[in-house]
């Protein structure tokens, strides 16, 4: 944007004033008749030429008509623009909950690199399409829970994204000697508490946030902890609180040359999205995966309010006003320096 794109002018066509400028100029510079007289002495030639106190008197036919063109400027009414847009984004509350267990080192997702397809393993799958999902929803808060046996909170509920990146980053996988299992109706209370806290903490529904939404990506079957996951999708659906289930894997997948397949149990899954309100996703590969949390980036909009206003300042009394002084000043020059007498 330049500088003139801040400006601008209510009324431009008093500028075609500008043209009788010229013209005034020219007509009060004419010389009229010129009438002559006999003088008897060579004296009057002492008279000839301009003399210093002449100068005002001799310049004002050019002087006066130049002092209007900021009186014209201002009869266009020169405006200064500044626009002011403010928007108000109603968010949606998000919950990742991330299986870590060890099957989730099973290295069967496959996305093209340079013409070569070369797998990689479910979790860094995850992580990769996850960081894509969180950039692409800047105005929600989004924390992550990671479980195995027993669920952890990797980053809490924030506005903070780059923090959130930079932490799923370094969330590891569960060694399969120190703590196995999948416990899905855990992660599914766990990431309900932390969305409810925020309520808990205002007293009342955060006006903010459109809904409550928890993005659970597993591998596997629930196999660990207190609750079934049905039983955790009832609790979480009496706080309208949405649960996506996105199931990774393929029937192939391997670790350490040992098949594993997949040990997700699709129709509790699926039971888990009705109760909530949700959507189950079937992933087999990065392309699943991705449409997977496009839909639910599609499912969960975000209602943006956006408001725009341009606020004008009149500039027209400082043309007026330094035309006003211009002319004053030469007057008072001229009233200073009175042309001779003839």
């Amino acid at each position: 944007m330049s500088f003139l794109d801040n400006y601008d002018l209510a009324e431009p066509w008093w500028l075609l004033l500008l043209l009788g400028v010229p013209l005034l100029m020219l007509l009060g510079y004419r010389q009229g008749t010129r009438s002559w007289l006999v003088y008897p002495t060579l004296r009057v030639l002492g008279t000839l030429g301009l003399k210093p106190k002449d100068r005002p008197f001799h310049f004002a036919p050019l002087i006066l008509p130049l002092m209007l063109i900021p009186a014209i400027f201002g009869l266009a009414r020169p405006q200064e623009t500044r626009s002011r847009t403010s928007s108000t984004a109603s968010g949606i509350d998000i919950i990742i909950a991330l299986d870590v267990s060890y099957s989730m080192s099973t290295t069967d997702f496959y996305e093209s690199d340079n013409g070569m397809r070369r797998p990689q393993r479910r979790i860094n799958a995850a992580k990769k399409i996850i960081t894509e999902f969180i950039e692409r929803r800047p105005d929600d808060r989004i924390g992550i829970v990671s479980f195995a046996a027993r669920p952890y909170t990797v980053a809490p509920i924030t506005l903070d994204h780059q923090i959130l990146e930079y932490t799923l980053r370094d969330v590891a996988l569960v060694s399969d000697r120190t703590e196995g299992g999948t416990a899905i109706g855990s992660a599914i209370v766990a990431a309900g508490d932390r969305l409810e806290t925020l309520t808990r903490d205002s007293g009342k529904k955060d006006p903010k946030s459109k809904s409550k939404v928890i993005v659970l990506v597993t591998d596997g079957a629930s196999n660990s902890g207190q609750l079934s996951p049905i039983e955790a999708a009832g609790l979480v659906a009496d706080l309208d609180i949405k649960v996506y289930p996105v199931a990774i894997g393929t029937p192939q997948g391997r670790i350490r040359g040992m098949n594993t397949g997949q040990e997700f149990d699709t129709e509790t899954l699926k039971e888990i999205a009705k109760i909530t309100k949700g959507d189950f996703y079937r992933a087999r590969d990065y392309v699943g995966l991705r449409e997977a949390f496009k839909s639910i980036d599609d499912l969960e909009k975000i209602e943006v309010e956006r408001k725009s206003w341009v606020i004008r300042k009149e500039l027209y009394p400082w043309f007026v006003g330094a035309s006003a002084l211009l002319v004053l000043g030469f007057l008072s020059v001229t009233a200073f320096n009175p042309p001779p007498m003839p």
